[in-house]
């Protein structure tokens, strides 16, 4: 008996040991995953179906982007605990391949034409500028934009040149155009979110928070400088993606709400409950150019 009582508590040292050391792997972010579903619109109602977990990795991962084919979504994600780089998932063959890998952290990739070519955010490469371009052929790094502007998030309209970022330590959003060398502070007191082209016009959209302490996503006309209401937000969750129709998608707790484009009122319209579907707190989200697809990001 006395042997056999070291051996146990040996042996129940040995697993608590193996149970700490797996509790204790470095973790870059909080654990989130990226869903991909086939999008459905038929008379003003949206609807998801047949969703897939396309990450699977017990990290970060965020910000998918579709490519413009619709047939491959950009993310960011963390894989050994100490930085992020940039992935890209087909959606035909289910395959993952790994687009940057450097010592820095990229975000919030975004296809650059129909090249293959990808932007991100990037942590490192020089103390002012975050947006870089890669060129996947020949593997060199480039800036992307002549400004000094620390940038969290950022939106490039290629044909005009006009681009809009979030500050990430002044919370502000700024405009700037990549061809004429313009730079011009728009607004104070933005949320931090990624700021998106509206469909079919030049306009960009991004949300604000204002002095009374509402939220409204607003766009901003680059040609007359100006800004307006589009849609309030009336919950905490200020991430929403536009659809190729003009609707606004987002979530509302597990619901996706839906406003169609146009819309003057002041409520969303509530659509499907996505708690049977997907698990955790559900976030950002990216439509896919032709509207089949949809990918959210869920929180564990």
């Amino acid at each position: 008996m006395k042997l056999i009582l070291p051996i146990i508590a040996l042996a129940t040292l040995l697993a608590h040991g193996a149970v700490s050391a797996k509790a204790e792997k470095p973790r870059f972010g909080p654990n989130s995953e990226i869903y991909l579903f086939e999008l459905e619109h038929k008379d003003g109602v949206y609807s998801v179906k047949n969703g897939r977990n396309i990450t699977n990795n017990e990290d970060y991962d965020s910000q998918p982007y579709f490519t413009r084919s619709s047939k491959s979504i950009l993310f960011s994600s963390a894989r050994d605990g100490k930085q992020t780089d940039i992935y890209e998932y087909n959606i035909q063959s289910k395959k993952t391949v790994q687009v940057t890998n450097t010592e820095h952290s990229e975000f919030s990739p975004k296809p650059v034409g129909n090249t293959g070519n990808v932007s991100f955010v990037s942590e490192g490469f020089n103390p002012y500028q975050t947006v870089r371009f890669l060129d996947r052929k020949t593997g060199e790094h480039q800036w992307l934009l002549n400004s000094k502007e620390p940038v969290g998030y950022y939106q490039y309209d290629e044909p005009t040149g006009d681009v809009l970022i979030w500050s990430r330590y002044g919370w502000s959003i700024q405009y700037l155009n990549a061809k004429e060398k313009q730079n011009r502070f728009v607004s104070g007191h933005a949320v931090p979110s990624t700021p998106q082209k509206i469909p079919h016009s030049n306009r960009f959209s991004f949300v604000h928070r204002q002095t009374n302490g509402m939220m409204w996503i607003k766009a901003f006309d680059p040609k007359a400088f100006s800004v307006t209401h589009i849609a309030p937000i009336l919950d905490a969750n200020h991430d929403y993606a536009w659809a190729p129709n003009g609707d606004i998608l987002r979530f509302d707790g597990t619901k996706l709400s839906i406003w169609p484009a146009g819309n003057k009122g002041y409520n969303w319209t509530v659509g499907q409950e996505l708690s049977s579907l997907v698990k955790g707190k559900l976030g950002r989200l990216a439509i896919s150019d032709d509207g089949k697809y949809l990918a959210l990001v869920t929180t564990l």
